[in-house]
């Protein structure tokens, strides 16, 4: 629900960015943005987020090793899991907007940004979805805590991957024609 609710936010940033920037008289320029600035703030912001990412997904991992029950566990690891998806979804969001904001203030696309953004929130889905996930549907079927025989995270895996490769495109065309005067 969270990262649906996110595609829903980084769709709508690109829409109101490519527009304001668009159909605005008193555009970026007033602001002043410098774009050496916002890369540095990029950096700083994708570092610290890759950090917390990883410290969770490693927290998540860790606690099928913590002593107690099974559903302890299974506890621990969803609150990690959660929080993993909390901050890469916030990290997202902040990613698009500042590789939006750094594109209008060099005046032109800044790919790199837009690439590496969903780079990192590929890399974070495939762990969360595919790896995450897959040890939690054995650990649970192993703890006979699954009342199934099939695990949906691969599908949303992929309907994730594709649909925030959709919106960082969207995003850098939207900004692309906001920079189109």
């Amino acid at each position: 629900m969270l990262s649906f609710l996110t595609y829903i936010i980084v769709g709508l940033i690109g829409l109101m960015m490519g527009t304001i920037y668009k159909r605005s008289f008193s555009n970026m320029e007033i602001l002043r943005f410098n774009p050496a600035k916002i890369a540095r703030i990029y950096t700083i912001l994708t570092v610290l987020g890759v950090g917390i990412c990883l410290f969770l997904s490693y927290k998540s991992i860790h606690a099928f090793s913590e002593i107690g029950m099974a559903e302890d566990k299974a506890h621990i690891f969803e609150d990690y899991q959660n929080m993993l998806i909390y901050f890469l979804n916030l990290g997202f969001i902040l990613m698009i907007i500042l590789a939006n904001v750094h594109s209008m203030a060099s005046k032109k696309i800044s790919w790199r940004f837009y690439f590496f953004t969903f780079g990192v929130y590929a890399s974070f889905a495939v762990i969360d979805n595919f790896f995450l996930e897959d040890t939690f549907f054995h650990f649970k079927k192993m703890n006979q805590l699954w009342q199934g025989e099939f695990s949906f995270a691969s599908l949303l895996g992929y309907f994730s991957l594709f649909i925030s490769g959709l919106l960082v495109a969207f995003n850098a065309y939207m900004t692309s024609w906001g920079l189109k005067k």
